[in-house]
């Protein structure tokens, strides 16, 4: 199967109407696969960045070469449960806006693929992106971070810990 195939599948599963002639749909299409491959699924289209974020060429060689298939989402790739809760993340997290897309692929790529700590994520999304505001910037990296960071286990366990105290002061403030 084509890889660009696949790509398709997610975009139906995501409800994204691909229209090429439209600047918005081309970047939410590359930022889309960006953030599908940062999250580990291999669709076969490596991205580097370019000014507007993330970018693959091949991404976008193939949606002008296979302009039809895309506008049409025509497809006979299916996606596997695990794909499909995926793209369920992806949309429910951050629909199709193009503008937490930008930044939060921008800061998935630096802290995964540049693997840049937190802080220095932020200063290159904020280097790139001196346009967007605070609060803009901020949504995005909270959204990137929701759908690319899992927390393991163990994080959880840390997490009750930390939290265990407060909720044991906010029981007892409630007896009294």
């Amino acid at each position: 199967m084509k890889k660009h195939k696949k790509v398709i599948a997610f975009f139906k599963e995501l409800g994204f109407a691909f229209t090429i002639s439209r600047f918005d749909d081309r970047l939410i299409a590359q930022k889309l696969v960006c953030l599908l491959e940062l999250r580990g699924i291999n669709l076969g289209y490596p991205c580097s960045i370019y000014v507007r974020g993330p970018y693959s060429p091949n991404l976008t060689e193939d949606l002008f070469s296979f302009k039809n298939e895309f506008e049409n989402l025509e497809t006979s790739a299916r996606l596997s449960s695990t794909d499909k809760e995926t793209a369920g993340d992806l949309g429910r997290i951050f629909g199709l806006k193009p503008v937490p897309l930008e930044i939060g692929a921008t800061y998935g790529y630096y802290a995964i693929s540049q693997n840049c700590d937190p802080l220095e994520a932020l200063r290159q999304v904020k280097r790139l992106k001196p346009f967007y505001s605070e609060a803009q910037v901020a949504l995005g990296i909270s959204k990137a971070k929701e759908f690319l960071f899992r927390p393991t286990p163990g994080d959880l366990e840390e997490l009750k810990k930390e939290t265990g105290i407060w909720q044991r002061a906010s029981l007892k403030t409630l007896e009294h």
